[in-house]
């Protein structure tokens, strides 16, 4: 029996690394088109790491004894973090944070912050405005001013540099929850497909409309507005996303890269 526990243990471990060593691939690839070395691409790896266990409310010191460093080399990452990353991360998911917070019922500025008792109160309000601005939450009038989602289920243009980034963020967040629940879960809710097909030039045009036509309406169709419900089905709804990507197969070339880079 102790036998089979430790061939057991000894897959389950096999299968993490595997499955990591896959997710790191993506980064790898691209630190290889854009030249990025070793040396750098561990610093970013620290850096994300560290923003990781932060974002978990860990201390510097259980953060420098989760990574293994020392609590200088934490402070040193925090710096890093701060200054390179942090408020591009603040712009994109507190406003989501937000919106989906208000997705369960309207709320005024004191009851987000309530729920929020990390986030400094200008920044709540700077994410608000943001949200109104971009059209994704509406005003509630009444008593007090509220807020909720303008679309139950909305698809946004990502027109400017943050906004990309943060549409990968959400894209990255939802393929990480997915692999665990397939991989570590047997969770039968996640789902995966990769279709590999050959068309004409039109496949690229058909591709926003289908989406625009068929995917989208179908999703709207299934969300069931929380405001129409009783308290126990409220109870019983499910949050869930689901993330589309579309791109030419093995679209990638490294060396292509490095001669447009030379040619510069």
């Amino acid at each position: 029996m102790s036998n089979q526990k430790t061939n057991e243990e000894t897959l389950r471990q096999e299968l993490r690394q595997r499955v990591i060593y896959a997710l790191l691939s993506p980064a790898v690839r691209l630190a290889q088109v854009f030249g990025v070395g070793l040396k750098d691409l561990r610093g970013l790896l620290d850096t994300a790491y560290f923003q990781q266990l932060r974002n978990s409310d860990l201390t510097h010191q259980d953060i420098a004894k989760a990574l293994g460093v020392s609590e200088r080399t934490a402070v040193k990452l925090s710096r890093q973090a701060r200054e390179q990353f942090l408020e591009a991360s603040r712009q994109h998911n507190l406003p989501r944070r937000i919106e989906f917070m208000l997705g369960a019922e309207p709320m005024g500025l004191g009851r987000i912050g309530q729920l929020l008792p990390d986030t400094d109160a200008i920044h709540v309000a700077n994410a608000v405005q943001e949200l109104l601005r971009q059209k994704r939450i509406i005003e509630v009038q009444g008593r007090t001013l509220k807020y909720a989602p303008s679309a139950a289920v909305r698809s946004l243009p990502r027109d400017t540099l943050m906004a990309r980034v943060g549409g990968l963020n959400s894209l990255a967040e939802n393929l990480t929850n997915a692999v665990y629940g397939r991989f570590f879960k047997e969770e039968p809710r996640t789902f995966a497909r990769t279709l590999t097909f050959r068309g004409g030039p039109e496949i690229y045009e058909q591709r926003a409309s289908f989406y625009q036509e068929v995917i989208l309406p179908g999703f709207r169709d299934i969300h069931r507005p929380e405001g129409e419900l009783s308290l126990e089905e409220r109870q019983e709804l499910e949050a869930a996303q689901i993330s589309l990507c579309w791109a030419p197969y093995e679209y990638i070339d490294p060396n292509q890269e490095k001669m447009v880079n030379e040619g510069e």
